[in-house]
């Protein structure tokens, strides 16, 4: 009987020497491969092009994936828009870093037209992929006549593709020649100023000997100038002394 219960306790010993060992083989050897050794920080890939990311990964003995592609307005075209794990975070060496390529924006900056023909903003329009819309003008004393002042929207804009921008032209300075006033009636003279695109600006009246009463005997512009249409003459009327 004592024999049996040494026996049964030299099994035992055994059995959990055994058990043991296997348990720090594991620890020791088996799980730091499984884990895959050394921990390191995750490099910040974002705004690298593909060739760039992947050196830099494999420097830091991390493996590198790509994940596919996506829109972002921020990161150009074929640079890596995004990754996972984030810049930062510690892994195990070995560990993949997934990153995903951008395909650009699909939304359109608006270009800076002033300044340039209509023409000229049609074929540039038209090469990114936007129309011309509604045509309008104005005067401008800044920007030459048939070139842009402006856009709707205006430059600098994003918008989807195939959007129609509102063009403002420049009609220039409009000018006309100041017609000849004095002799006339202030009647005639009012209808005359207006015809020509003018106002009646300030109007006096004089006592004079030379004009009969309400005749124009004086005017400002002077006749024969050239002045902006809309802008105003003034005039000089004849009366009596009372």
């Amino acid at each position: 009987m004592y024999y049996n219960g040494a026996r049964i306790f030299l099994i035992s010993f055994l059995v959990s020497l055994f058990t043991s060992a296997i348990v720090c083989a594991l620890f020791f050897f088996v799980l730091p491969i499984a884990r895959g050794g050394a921990d390191t920080v995750v490099p910040d890939l974002i705004g690298s092009n593909q060739e760039q990311a992947r050196v830099i990964a494999e420097s830091r003995d991390l493996l590198f994936v790509v994940g596919g592609e996506e829109e972002n307005e921020e990161v150009p075209a074929n640079m890596i828009a995004r990754q996972t794990p984030l810049p930062g975070s510690v892994v195990r060496s070995k560990a993949a870093i997934t990153v995903f390529l951008s395909k650009g924006s699909s939304r359109i900056v608006v270009p800076d037209l002033r300044n340039q023909g209509l023409s000229e903003a049609t074929v540039k329009l038209t090469e990114l992929g936007l129309n011309i819309g509604e045509v309008k003008s104005e005067e401008s004393s800044e920007i030459g006549k048939d070139k842009i002042i402006s856009t709707i929207p205006s430059a600098g804009t994003r918008i989807e593709r195939g959007e129609k921008i509102a063009i403002v032209l420049s009609r220039g300075v409009q000018t006309a020649e100041v017609p000849r006033l004095i002799g006339k009636s202030f009647s005639s003279a009012k209808r005359i100023i207006e015809n020509g695109g003018f106002v009646v600006g300030n109007v006096r009246y004089e006592v004079s000997t030379e004009f009969n009463v309400g005749i124009v005997m004086g005017q400002n512009p002077a006749p024969g100038r050239q002045a902006l249409r809309g802008s105003a003459i003034d005039v000089v009327v004849a009366t009596v002394l009372e």
